[in-house]
């Protein structure tokens, strides 16, 4: 149970940005974009920092470093199976909605940015599992499938939004 206690407060922390989100936005569109940025954002902790296994890929037996109770992969694409692709997909929303709501960041602001959702989202796992051990891997491949992912969500948004009967992205 102790390991379900981050995940509760970061949900109760979402809960309170969504409710001023929906306060403090001045139209419709503004209000639904950055609701959609921050509803994700919770998917994605919940997807991240539960004590939840997820395993899409076959199971190999991959070199690893134990350090206390946390598994580290340090050596990248020792697997590249379904469950390394379908990390990519897991942010791919992201980078689209970054976009979608921040619409005039540089390119190299995205790459940082994906960057910093891979190490982001990996340090609280590491964290998480020394603090209540919710038995999550801490993985080079993650960081890398993640920062692709939010450079792919926000190049697709950047094309998709020039299409004739999206145009209305760009609001």
């Amino acid at each position: 149970m102790l390991a379900w206690l981050p995940f509760l407060l970061i949900s109760v922390l979402f809960i309170v940005l969504l409710y001023a989100c929906a306060r403090s936005a001045s139209t419709n569109i503004q209000r639904f974009k950055q609701l959609s940025l921050i509803a994700f954002l919770w998917i994605l902790t919940a997807f991240c920092y539960t004590p939840t296994s997820y395993n899409f890929g076959t199971q190999l037996v991959i070199q690893y470093i134990q350090w206390g109770p946390v598994k580290l992969n340090v050596i990248p694409f020792q697997q590249l199976d379904i469950e390394f692709w379908l990390n990519v997909l897991l942010t791919v929303p992201l980078g689209g909605l970054l976009a979608w709501n921040f619409p005039d960041l540089p390119w190299r602001r995205f790459i940082w940015l994906g960057l910093l959702t891979g190490l982001t989202l990996e340090l609280g796992q590491f964290i998480l599992d020394w603090l209540v051990n919710i038995k999550r891997w801490v993985d080079i491949d993650d960081v890398i499938t993640n920062w692709a992912g939010v450079i792919l969500g926000a190049a697709s948004y950047k094309i998709v939004r020039h299409i004739p009967g999206l145009r209305w992205l760009q609001k």
